[in-house]
């Protein structure tokens, strides 16, 4: 077993590693091309305009793409030493065109469901501009959770990417695999919380169901830690009432989790934001393995979730922000009132992702804090 296989098995068993384990579950193209010296395509939206780019020279030029993805994030890993081997989030559709020099066209723009995105240099993201239906009332998100609340859960399989990942450097990392359940954190969606709690739980029975088959294929490939969770707080808390969370949210993700137990799987769960008001439906016993996206600068501290929840492991607490704007020091700082509010059942990370334009001084700080850090 690796030295990061031992690592991440220790932490989750209670055990002490042999130094803090460090991981990134995204990490920014133009902030990793930094960091490496070399342009390198590894995550953050921008590597979905990247992608973008490449379907628009051909099959061929895309497939090369897809080759140098995988290539640059292993290499991004080795240099860091990371202790988990996070794939990054792909941008599934192939543009119908280009429609100017930032903004490219998906689907039939005839039909109903075509969209416009949009790079921006400045802050090099990627993000929907238009679209045919943008969900900002309960008529227009209605349709999607019926046919959803209808839809067959299928047969979930593993991306190419995590196959190749277990086959070719599986018994060098651990290997993250993915299972989340979410309501769409739009207008929409939102008043049918409030409208239809009903409907929101039909359609979210059948994501529940479709994870849980993804839980088994990703157990019978080997995968053993599961990035999961589902988006649904912002900094003043849940964009849902304790009471819809507890009613309808909380039961469906105990599913997911039980079932990871029963699988001897570790689930994460993620969500920015403050969550602290339905903390214990998530993190109490029985509950998540551990929670990543510990959203410092919503309220959420390790050391306050350490005395609340002794043998949760907890993943990534420095602030995004401060890692992007800061100076080494604060975040050597902030990296050691992590470590010290959390430890031993702790690993290290950022609080979401490496963003673009974070300093690559600052990422070395804070892996490097972490990896020196003793009790």
């Amino acid at each position: 077993m690796s030295g990061h296989h031992k690592r991440i098995e220790a932490v989750f068993s209670g055990q002490t590693p042999d130094r803090v384990p460090i991981c990134e579950q995204a990490f920014a193209s133009s902030a990793a091309s930094e960091l490496l010296g070399r342009e390198v395509h590894t995550g953050g939206t921008e590597l979905h305009y990247q992608e973008t780019l490449s379907w628009l020279r051909g099959e061929q030029a895309h497939a090369e793409f897809v080759e140098q993805v995988y290539q640059d994030v292993l290499e991004l890993h080795r240099f860091l030493d990371l202790d988990i081997l996070f794939l990054p989030w792909r941008f599934g559709a192939r543009p119908t065109r280009q429609l100017d020099e930032y903004r490219f066209l998906y689907g039939d723009p005839e039909g109903n469901s075509w969209s416009v995105y949009q790079y921006d240099p400045h802050s090099h993201t990627f993000g929907l501009a238009e679209a045919a239906c943008m969900y900002r009332s309960f008529e227009e998100a209605e349709p999607v959770l019926r046919a959803g609340a209808e839809a067959d859960p299928g047969q979930p399989v593993l991306s190419e990417f995590a196959a190749r990942a277990l086959r070719e450097v599986g018994d060098e990392f651990p290997v993250a695999g993915g299972c989340c359940i979410a309501v769409p954190m739009k207008v929409g969606f939102m008043e049918a919380v409030a409208l239809d709690p009903g409907l929101v739980a039909a359609y979210l029975d059948v994501q529940v169901e479709r994870g849980i088959r993804t839980l088994e294929v990703e157990h019978a490939a080997g995968i053993r830690l599961i990035n999961g969770g589902g988006d649904f707080a912002f900094n003043a808390g849940p964009a849902y009432s304790p009471a819809f969370f507890y009613e309808v949210m909380a039961p469906r993700w105990k599913r997911l989790f039980d079932r990871s137990r029963e699988l001897d799987l570790w689930y994460v769960m993620r969500s920015d934001g403050n969550l602290w008001s339905v903390a214990d439906g998530l993190f109490g016993p029985g509950q998540a393995h551990a929670y990543y996206e510990c959203d410092t600068d919503a309220g959420m501290r390790f050391a306050e979730l350490r005395r609340a929840y002794p043998e949760l492991v907890l993943m990534g607490n420095v602030s995004c922000g401060l890692l992007a704007t800061g100076a080494p020091g604060q975040v050597r700082d902030a990296m050691q009132e992590c470590l010290r509010g959390a430890y031993p059942r702790v690993i290290a990370a950022s609080a979401n992702a490496i963003l673009a334009g974070t300093p690559p001084e600052n990422v070395l700080a804070m892996y490097e804090t972490a990896k020196a850090w003793t009790p």
